[in-house]
């Protein structure tokens, strides 16, 4: 039912917000984007090794909530995963939750408008990623206490060059998504 539904004193109608589809589903991908990210953190490697910013986890979740899902779960999995995965992890720290909130959200919106215009395809991905790097640069560039004082386009490319194996994994998550379970394959 796609439309509101009257309700049962025929006040008026009452709108659906959530259905069960959408909370299973939401469930499933805000865990998972959780779950990412806290299995990378627990890998054991020297201390001055960080292996989120190289395998971005936290992309993985909005990646596969956007390429299966409905914009409401993206969005969703989007806004909640860093405060999610700070209140398991403590990462990202400080700042970084509102930097990773922008990005995410972003890199959501630049994926759904491309696979809207250029259609499934696994490298969506990379420009995906890209605009939510620019537009957390742009807020980086505004309040750069954000990332602590330094100037945002040496943040942005440090950040793109140290991600580039994630980004890798993001092609490969994307490619293994959309080879094995393309988007409306569900509805088949």
């Amino acid at each position: 039912m796609s439309g509101p539904e009257t309700a049962s004193t025929g006040a008026g109608p009452v709108a659906r917000f959530i259905t069960v589809s959408l909370a299973r589903e939401l469930g499933i991908l805000l865990a998972l984007s959780v779950l990412f990210p806290f299995m990378v953190h627990i890998l054991p490697v020297p201390d001055d090794a960080q292996l989120g910013p190289r395998l971005l986890p936290i992309f993985y979740a909005p990646l596969l909530a956007t390429l299966w899902g409905r914009l409401e779960t993206a969005a969703a999995v989007a806004l909640l995963a860093p405060v999610g995965n700070w209140a398991l992890t403590g990462h990202p720290a400080g700042g970084g939750i509102v930097i990773m909130t922008v990005q995410l959200v972003a890199f959501v919106a630049a994926l759904r408008g491309l696979l809207a215009s250029a259609g499934a395809h696994c490298l969506l991905a990379v420009p995906a990623y890209v605009a939510g790097l620019a537009a957390s640069a742009l807020l980086a560039a505004l309040a750069p206490g954000l990332i602590g004082g330094q100037p945002a386009l040496a943040w942005a490319v440090h950040s793109a060059v140290i991600g580039l194996p994630g980004i890798a994994i993001l092609i490969l998550i994307g490619w293994l998504a959309l080879r094995h379970y393309p988007p409306g394959a569900a509805a088949a």
